[in-house]
């Protein structure tokens, strides 16, 4: 829960190193290392076993939104070194191994729309967009490449492609773990149910399949079945704290933790095999849950 842990913080532009780039996340690797890294180590006190880079928006499209496009690989190398040092440390003073996932948001494009503008990228474009982001996360040092909050299916397919060239390419190879977003419905943005993701996504070149974000654990349940019944792979769930509502113009997830981790290890139960939590979800969310599914 990058994006609403930082939020807490009421960061000012001068967090972000000045006006043109505040709003931009990713960039605090750069400019506040120290708020990062304690978003990392809270969730790592409370037992978390990976911890998510900063890097949700960090390919270059949406960087470039903040002038910020030639500096993809600066920004997704130091975020994977400073969340590998946190994961680090903190495996060395317990005794648990800990582990790095990059995390890799969309690219704010459709290429599955016919908007006149969101839509005007080809395939291969895409994937190099994808292929340069986890250039950068693999060669930060992280174990996993997380693939998350895909609204739709052929931006999934292009990035799997990227991704899996750039492994090619460097002759290195790390878990691809990938996470669609379903609404209430039990649909991505275009319309793609779990049977037809599931389908699509099983026959290419990655590790895990999963859920997150959009809704909580609560509307997760027929999505989460058909996957355990179905799926060859190991299965994700990282919901958010409940369905967001709006309060002043503002997103609050109103699932509170023993709710989240109960229903979460219910999801254990049927078969799945990786939980934590996506938007609004915090240390005593993941405290909660490890409690309940541990061991």
């Amino acid at each position: 829960a990058m994006g609403t842990s930082i939020q807490r913080y009421d960061l000012t532009a001068d967090d972000f190193g000045g006006q043109q780039y505040e709003g931009c996340n990713d960039y605090l690797v750069i400019t506040r290392p120290d708020v990062i890294e304690e978003i990392h180590a809270g969730f790592l006190v409370a037992g978390s076993e990976v911890i998510e880079t900063d890097t949700f928006r960090g390919n270059r499209l949406t960087l470039s939104e903040y002038g910020l496009g030639d500096q993809v690989l600066t920004i997704n190398r130091a975020a994977a070194q400073l969340a590998r040092r946190v994961a680090d440390r903190f495996g060395e003073e317990t005794g648990i191994p800990r582990y790095v996932a990059g995390s890799m948001g969309p690219s704010g494009m459709l290429p599955s729309s016919d908007d006149p503008v969101l839509s005007q990228i080809t395939f291969d474009e895409l994937a190099e967009v994808y292929y340069e982001q986890a250039q950068g996360l693999v060669e930060g040092g992280v174990d996993v490449l997380l693939l998350e909050t895909s609204q739709d299916i052929l931006e999934v397919r292009a990035a799997i492609v990227g991704i899996n060239r750039y492994f090619a390419d460097a002759g290195v190879r790390v878990p691809l773990q990938t996470q669609i977003t379903l609404d209430t419905s039990g649909r991505m943005l275009f319309g793609t149910d779990i049977a037809s993701a599931l389908a699509t996504l099983e026959p290419l070149p990655i590790d895990v399949i999963g859920l997150n974000c959009s809704t909580g654990p609560e509307h997760m349940a027929e999505p989460v079945r058909y996957l355990v019944e179905h799926s060859t792979r190991p299965i994700s769930v990282l919901p958010n704290a409940g369905l967001p509502i709006n309060v002043e113009g503002e997103a609050v997830y109103p699932m509170q933790p023993d709710p989240f981790a109960h229903m979460m290890a219910e999801f254990v139960d049927w078969g799945v095999n990786v939980v934590g939590g996506c938007c609004g979800t915090t240390p005593a969310h993941l405290e909660k849950l490890i409690a309940q599914v541990k061991g």
